[in-house]
């Protein structure tokens, strides 16, 4: 049987289309989750809005039921002075009042003693009035019976509405009429006030009171026995602003009388207001739509938040009346659909490319383990070759002791003994050299930085140094209270390495003079010494493992100590420089940040 085989484009072409089109068909579904999630918090909003509208009114509408049941506990005898006085706190408690009235039922056979009362009781210039044909005040006209506004609170900002008959608005009459005739909480057409002076609407809110100081059963005795209205006058922009002070939503909106909601001719919306979301107001001029908004007038992000015209309208119910709620975001209103579509393709076209990152990763990984078997050959030949000769110096000194014990002096056991002890740490630090060496080239070298007392931390070192080259190392400079954040196990190598080699390469009697000195928030360690020195064209190559210079001769050496060096000072993120002369020393400059 013929074996199947396909080439490698092919199988990266077909992973390509396979894994493009799964990336476009999620990165539409992912698009249209995320406008529908935004749909949903848009209709979230709101809701919030609305019910933050409704709540406003119904607690406006509400003082008037409050001052009714003054009344009813009063027997309906409630002075001038009381019906300010209880008016006072819902004056104060809500900023959208612009005034709460009684108007008594007065009939035209006891209008002029009507208006004789109220001029003895300090208004002089009383009188039922009404708004002639150049919209200024005049005495109302002969009618069967008027509704003037009688109390007021407060008076003063009001004083044009004192005496005015409420009938003898037509707008308010259908209002009036039926509140009278239903009993019930029945809110008028917006008006502009006559008392206002702030460019917004207003709208009236009666509260019919009867005789008997309960609802009558019937239509018949509710005509008979009628006595007048409390009714608040309360301002549109004034009431919205305070309901929506505490929402941070930047949701504009425009508001509409939508008539009474019995009435069956569904009336011509009436414009209220436009609610600017960013002023926090509510306007009635300027650039505010005179229809509800259409969809084609919405721009592309109300579009599509509100695909239906409906989906964003809410309805009011204001004392028997409907306000209709149009909403639409603002500008500033946050949506941003594409980054998630855009994402998702981003992630899908990622996931496809991953295969073939996967295959390179897995030959890198070959190529890493062959690299880190050879290394680990390099080491141990390495560390066969290198650790051989101390290790029989150790165990030849150990055997001559042994021997030798009974004849020896006490100064030839103590000489023996010293270089089993020089020689076992000269022994430790090439076998600490080369694992540095070997973890920084398999990228597994640990960098414990800990604050170090700098002066004191190095002079110990040299300390440990002295005993092999008494009176050879001077350190210089340096206050012993200055301190670094320093790895010490990579800095005691990178220091013993310098330091070695200067003595190692000098002559014995000339000495190695290391120096200390802070520059800003850096330490630089200077170690000078006046040996044979490194020849120009090889400073750079015996920074490398194995790398010795050729001016070396037979002095032994593995050729690690610059490699540890470079490595030390590379992972304090400092820098070095050798400066040397062939046959007259060399000065190595360390710099290694404090921080």
């Amino acid at each position: 049987m013929a074996k199947l085989s396909i080439s490698h484009p092919l199988v990266l072409v077909l992973t390509l289309g396979v894994g493009v089109g799964l990336s476009v068909v999620a990165a539409l579904f992912v698009n249209h989750w995320q406008i529908s999630t935004q749909q949903s918090r848009f209709q979230r909003h709101i809701d919030n809005l609305a019910t933050a509208l409704q709540r406003s009114l119904n607690r406006y509408t509400d003082v008037l039921a409050f001052l009714s049941d003054y009344y009813q506990v009063s027997d309906g005898q409630v002075s001038r002075i009381e019906f300010e006085r209880f008016a006072a706190r819902s004056l104060q408690l809500y900023p959208g009042i612009q005034a709460l009235e009684w108007a008594p039922l007065v009939s035209h056979a006891d209008r002029s003693a009507f208006e004789q009362q109220i001029q003895q009781q300090g208004y002089p210039s009383f009188q039922v009035t009404e708004l002639g044909p150049d919209y200024t005040l005049v005495a109302a006209a002969k009618r069967p019976y008027y509704i003037p506004v009688t109390y007021i609170a407060p008076l003063e900002g009001n004083e044009v509405a004192f005496g005015f008959d409420l009938r003898s608005n037509p707008a308010r009459t259908t209002a009036i009429e039926f509140a009278r005739d239903q009993g019930t909480v029945t809110t008028t057409s917006p008006i502009r006030l006559v008392q206002e002076q702030r460019d917004q609407y207003g709208f009236l809110v009666l509260l019919p009171l009867y005789q008997s100081g309960t609802l009558p059963t019937d239509l018949a005795s509710r005509r008979q026995q009628f006595e007048g209205f409390l009714l608040g006058v309360f301002r549109v922009a004034d009431v919205v602003e305070e309901s929506l002070q505490d929402l941070q939503y930047d949701i504009d909106f425009v508001l509409y009388d939508q008539g009474m909601q019995y009435d069956q001719d569904s009336p011509t919306p009436e414009f209220l207001g436009y609610y600017d979301s960013i002023q926090k107001q509510v306007l009635t001029q300027g650039s505010p739509p005179l229809q509800p908004l259409d969809h084609n007038q919405r721009h592309a992000v109300a579009q599509t938040l509100c695909p239906l015209p409906d989906s964003c309208t809410h309805t009011l119910s204001v004392g028997n009346r409907q306000w209709q709620v149009s909403f639409v975001p603002s500008p500033s209103y946050t949506f941003s659909p594409a980054y998630g579509t855009a994402i998702t393709l981003l992630v899908g076209l990622l996931l496809t490319g991953s295969l073939v990152s996967l295959l390179y990763n897995l030959n890198r990984e070959l190529v890493g383990a062959k690299r880190l078997s050879e290394l680990k050959l390099r080491f141990f030949s390495m560390a066969s070759h290198e650790l051989r000769t101390p290790l029989s110096t150790i165990l030849l000194s150990a055997e001559s002791l042994q021997l030798h014990h009974q004849d020896w002096s006490e100064d030839q056991k103590r000489a023996n003994i010293q270089r089993i002890g020089r020689t076992a740490k000269r022994m430790g630090q090439q076998i600490t050299d080369m694992l540095t060496l070997t973890r920084s080239e398999v990228g597994k070298l640990d960098f414990n930085p800990e604050l170090v007392a700098v002066e004191p931390f190095c002079r110990q070192i040299l300390t440990d140094l002295e005993a092999s080259s008494p009176s050879r190392i001077t350190l210089q400079g340096l206050d012993p209270s200055v301190k670094a954040f320093w790895d010490k196990a990579l800095v005691r190598s990178l220091l013993t390495n310098l330091v070695t080699n200067a003595l190692q390469y000098s002559p014995a009697p000339s000495p190695v003079t290391v120096t200390l000195q802070t520059q800003a928030d850096q330490m630089v360690i200077t170690v000078s010494d006046r040996g044979r020195g490194i020849p120009t064209n090889e400073r750079q190559a015996i920074q490398e493992a194995f790398i010795r210079g050729s001016n070396v001769g037979d002095i032994p050496g593995t050729g690690l100590g610059l490699a540890v060096v470079n490595t030390s000072v590379t992972i304090h993120r400092g820098h070095w420089v050798i400066d040397s002369i062939e046959g007259e020393g060399t000065t190595v400059t360390v710099t290694l940040p404090l921080e």
